[in-house]
């Protein structure tokens, strides 16, 4: 089930490097440019957490109701996700768009990255409530077992995206913004044949115009549900805001060493993260099944494949770390030798990742996302913030004491990633009824 979601991750990656490559040839502005893409992503991320939380949460309900055999409750909340995630798609959309001058000025930009940063965050912001509507549609295919459909349109907007790419940012010389109108279009193109599948597919769980009218019981549940996970993501991507402004105090070649050895860390950890948004429904259904071993047997297999696959990646990719970032950037030294070092703890640190990307599979697919604000929430405001803040004021590390608190925190937030997990029920979230509940646990 994880395969065709680490086919897409992978791909998104792909057009995340192109995306790099292309702003980094822009004449002149080359290490700017990455930089100002680099310096947009916590804001872009804090409004996308909502979408990511109301995603977790509909896997976690939806999954559950296909697990314990009610269909029509799975429709009812399948329609009520979509509609709220266009609701608050569309609010986020104008906020993002009037806020971008604020927001960035207060992260203490100037000249080039301030204005083109501006630039990129309003064209992106009318990309929200597409995105949104996919976040809906991808936990509704995915709670149905379905996880190969979200794949084929996630590559057609990324190969379209790749594809304008170069003819924006290059042929048409519009810099920095003609990455973000790459995006933005790709990501339109697509909506219709998503709305389509939402209302006609064949398999599955699909969405009815009478459902769609907003419930309390339904949406609140879901709304409940989904602002640990979102707030979790939010005070990430704010979390990843301020050491962003940390690394800038470093200069542009640390920013642009963040930006490219993120990238490339990428292509090992997003399978990682594809085994843990299937895992949330995989677990979620055999909850909804009342079949408790066997949701726990795939925790057990999930972390021990990621764990795997991440030693094998990180090794594999070691030796080659300098090779990949010459790819970026030749003629900055400085920036060359920060991305070399910057990778080194990057790859040592990914089995954590693993490890921490596992706990929040378990955490969603079970509906305690509570567990999953803590852990994302303590690993970044608890443990690295303030060890970067640490290693900066009383050594003489340098952007050295950036890795160094990135790699201690992913140690330390595994512990507590255990630490909680201790506590999981994996009692169902929904309502299940008497004589289904017997049925279920004869069967099991």
């Amino acid at each position: 089930m994880a395969i065709p979601l680490m086919l897409n991750n992978f791909i998104k990656t792909i057009h995340d490097v192109i995306d790099t490559y292309f702003v980094g040839k822009i004449d002149v502005f080359g290490t700017q440019a990455i930089a100002s893409i680099q310096l947009t992503f916590p804001i872009v991320f804090t409004f996308l957490s909502l979408g990511i939380g109301l995603s977790a949460a509909g896997t976690a309900l939806i999954s559950q109701q296909i697990g314990s055999g009610q269909v029509e409750q799975a429709k009812k909340y399948a329609s009520q996700l979509v509609t709220i995630s266009l609701i608050a798609g569309i609010l986020l959309n104008a906020i993002s768009y009037f806020g971008s001058p604020f927001i960035m000025n207060v992260m203490g930009l100037t000249g080039y990255e301030l204005v083109n940063s501006i630039k990129y965050l309003q064209i992106r912001s009318f990309e929200l409530p597409v995105v949104f509507l996919f976040f809906a549609f991808t936990a509704i295919r995915q709670s149905s077992g379905d996880t190969i459909t979200p794949v084929i349109y996630g590559v057609v907007t990324v190969v379209l995206n790749i594809a304008l790419t170069p003819l924006f940012v290059s042929y048409f010389n519009l810099g920095v913004p003609g990455a973000a109108y790459a995006t933005l279009i790709a990501n339109i193109v697509i909506l219709p044949m998503g709305l389509i599948q939402l209302f006609k597919a064949k398999t599955g769980i699909t969405i009815e115009r009478r459902y769609m009218v907003l419930e309390s019981d339904i949406s609140t549940q879901i709304i409940r549900t989904a602002i640990p996970a979102s707030l979790g993501q939010a005070f990430t991507a704010i979390g990843f805001g301020i050491i962003n402004v940390v690394i800038l105090s470093y200069g542009t070649a640390t920013v642009a060493a963040f930006s490219i050895g993120n990238r490339l860390s990428s292509l090992i950890l997003h399978p990682v993260m594809a085994i843990g948004g299937v895992l949330a429904a995989f677990i979620g259904q055999n909850i909804g099944n009342l079949n408790i071993p066997r949701a726990k047997e795939t925790f057990k297999k999930g972390m021990i494949l990621s764990v795997g696959i991440m030693i094998v990646g990180s090794a594999l990719v070691m030796g080659f770390r300098n090779f990949f970032a010459e790819f970026f950037i030749k003629d900055d030294p400085i920036a060359l030798a920060l991305t070399n070092e910057y990778m080194f703890y990057l790859l040592v640190g990914l089995p954590l990742m693993a490890i921490f990307q596992t706990f929040i599979g378990v955490f969603n697919g079970t509906g305690n996302t509570k567990y999953t604000f803590i852990i994302t929430t303590m690993r970044l405001w608890i443990l690295r913030i303030p060890l970067i803040y640490i290693f900066k004021e009383f050594t003489n590390l340098g952007s050295s004491g950036i890795w160094y608190a990135m790699l201690a925190s992913n140690i330390l937030i595994a512990f507590v990633g255990y630490y909680l997990y201790q506590r999981i029920d994996f009692k169902p979230k929904i309502r299940i009824g008497k004589e289904k509940r017997k049925a279920l646990k004869a069967a099991v």
